[in-house]
Order: C-alpha cells, then sequence, then structure tokens
C-alpha cells in the first residue's frame, strides 16, 4: 500500500536539512519543528530546534552555533531574525517581525488595496542572550549580548549587555554575572568561526 502524503511535512524536521541556505554541522531538526521559506535561512553548527517550534525565516534567518530554540517556539513575521551564538528561546517564546498597523487600518493582512498594513521590524538576539519561557518578543527589538530576559516577560526596544529583565513590558533589574574565566576558556578554545559568507 502505497504511503499518503501529509502536505507541510516537506518542511519539517530532517526533510528541511537539504532545503536550508545553510546548515553547519551537528545542527539538530527534531521531527515536529516547522519551517516556511527554509531557503531564506542559515543555521550554524550545533543549534538545536525542538519540536514545535515553528518558524518563518522571513526576509533572512541565522540561528549562531550551540544555539537552542525550545518546544513551541515562534518566529514570524517576514522581515530579519538575527540569533546569536549560545543564545538559549525558552518554551512558548514567539519573536514577532511585524504587526498591523491598527490606526486608521483594518488589522488584517489579506483584505484588497491598502485596507490593512504591516508593519515590519527586524529582531537581533545577541550571543550568550537567554529569553526565559512564554516571552514575546516585539519587531525591531535589540538584545544585546548576554541578556537574560525572564519567564513571561514582553521585550521591546533595546535590552542592555549582561543584564537581567523581568515584566510585561520588561524592566532591569540587576547586571548578570558573566561566565568565570575557566569557563570563558572552554568556549574561547572552540572554533567559532563562520562557516558562511556573510553579506
Amino acid at each position: 500500500m502505497k504511503e499518503a502524503h501529509i502536505d507541510g511535512t516537506d518542511f519539517m524536521g530532517e526533510n528541511l536539512r537539504d532545503k536550508l541556505a545553510f546548515c553547519g554541522e551537528n545542527a539538530r531538526l527534531y521531527p515536529l519543528c516547522k519551517m516556511i521559506h527554509p531557503g531564506n535561512a542559515v543555521l550554524e553548527d550545533n543549534c538545536q530546534l525542538f519540536d514545535f517550534v515553528f518558524i518563518d525565516a522571513g526576509e533572512k534567518l541565522r540561528i549562531g552555533k550551540y544555539s537552542t530554540l525550545t518546544w513551541n517556539v515562534l518566529i514570524e513575521g517576514g522581515a530579519k531574525t538575527d540569533i546569536g551564538h549560545r543564545v538559549f528561546l525558552g518554551p512558548g517564546t514567539k519573536v514577532l517581525t511585524s504587526t498591523y498597523e491598527f490606526d486608521g487600518y483594518y488589522s488584517i493582512e489579506h483584505l484588497p488595496g491598502d485596507a490593512g498594513k504591516i508593519r515590519y521590524g527586524d529582531v537581533i538576539i545577541e550571543d550568550d542572550a537567554y529569553i526565559g519561557a512564554n516571552c514575546t518578543i516585539l519587531p525591531g527589538t535589540i538584545i544585546r549580548e548576554g541578556a537574560f530576559v525572564g519567564a513571561n516577560s514582553l521585550v521591546k526596544g533595546e535590552l542592555e549587555p549582561w543584564t537581567v529583565y523581568v515584566g510585561s513590558p520588561c524592566k532591569k533589574i540587576r547586571l548578570r554575572e558573566k561566565p568565570t574565566s575557566e569557563r570563558t576558556k572552554i568556549v574561547n578554545a572552540m572554533n567559532w568561526e563562520s562557516h558562511v559568507h556573510e553579506e
């Protein structure tokens, strides 16, 4: 008996690997992760996409080395998303690169003419950032190196490096201690050179 094809499975799990712009060594694509526009996506070495991650690679997507997107993470909106090395996105976190204009427009995209309008904004999450569970990151946000965002936070604007933020909207509560020199030596001994052409 011939196995039935289910639409959309072409863009799931291991089926994504040869459709990506670049897929690094040991990148882990769990069976139920899904991506649209995979030709715009760069996944670097040892990154992980857990089950039920859904990604619209939009205009351009990069996920750095050793970064992890856990269960039910969503990246969408159609603009650019850049995620650095060693970044953690907790379960249920949403990275949005577009929102609807709502003043003077209808907040739906497939109306005829210019009845609705979308506002785009790239999202940058730098190396060593940690994003807790169920956070929402709004278009145009920049999360600087080592910033820590607590669970259920709403993130907008630019977060300072090595700083802890919590709340909705999130607010700075204290500095984050950097990894010890011994731990930094372990990480620095690894190869962090990019394997893809940077534009």
